[in-house]
């Protein structure tokens, strides 16, 4: 129980630190009403739910603002820097995003790399006019650009019904990407188990890549193949585990 108060007020800390002060209020208000699903599923989704999807973040001394996208998914990049910390991307020039959602992780590397390009790649149609509206809101359009892409095939159901609607539905090509850039700063990785195909075949490209970050999805492929393989390629790497899905942070040597 104490674990668990103690986890719990950690994250009210964390949302204090990225959100105005009134919207910090405003999600701290909802604690009360949903307190009983909060002590029996131990996780802050049900806040994130009342809170809505139009907020604003506050970060390094900006005011980013976000529509159309749960607040986890901030409280994960931006609290809890799920991907990479503070301070990690300044000097980067090229950053590559796959699985852009929308747009949280793109943001916040725009603020962080004052100097860098992003490309972010989002499977989702619907998605990405949300990741560009962000984007653009936010008067970062001019060091973004995007690809409505799937990142690692038509590898599970979920692609497959993408290519069921349309044929020609687009597979995203790292290879042509790559030949367009000298060196790869940072690739953050969160296809939902596109990861598992993206790391097979040819992998030339990744001699380009400084840092990278993927999230793994234990259900869609073997971890440990997949760590292995990362470790073939020179990279020093860390996994982490959480629940039913986990990181890997790699390094090149």
């Amino acid at each position: 129980m104490l674990k668990n108060l103690q986890r719990f007020l950690f994250e009210i800390f964390l949302v204090n630190k990225i959100l105005p002060f009134r919207q910090f209020v405003k999600w701290v208000s909802t604690i009360p009403s949903n307190l009983p699903t909060l002590l029996k599923t131990k996780s802050l989704g049900i806040l994130d739910e009342h809170f809505g999807t139009s907020f604003d973040v506050l970060w390094e001394g900006k005011k980013l603002h976000f529509d159309d996208l749960g607040f986890g998914v901030v409280r994960e990049i931006y609290g809890h820097l799920c991907y990479i910390g503070k301070g990690q991307l300044k000097d980067a020039t090229n950053i590559l995003d796959l699985g852009g959602n929308g747009g949280a992780f793109t943001l916040f590397s725009l603020v962080e790399a004052p100097n860098a390009k992003i490309h972010a790649v989002e499977a989702q149609a619907e998605v990405m006019k949300i990741l560009q509206k962000n984007i653009k809101q936010n008067g970062y359009e001019e060091r973004v650009t995007s690809e409505c892409a799937v990142v690692g095939g038509f590898y599970d159901d979920w692609t497959q019904s993408l290519l069921q609607i349309n044929p020609d539905y687009p597979v995203f090509d790292i290879h042509h990407y790559m030949s367009e850039i000298d060196t790869l700063d940072f690739l953050k990785c969160d296809v939902e188990g596109g990861e598992f195909n993206l790391m097979k075949g040819d992998l030339s490209w990744t001699k380009k890549v400084k840092n990278m970050v993927l999230e793994y999805h234990p259900d869609k492929g073997d971890v440990k193949e997949l760590e292995n393989t990362l470790n073939s390629l020179g990279f020093d790497v860390r996994r982490e585990d959480h629940g039913c899905l986990g990181y890997f942070y790699c390094t090149k040597s």
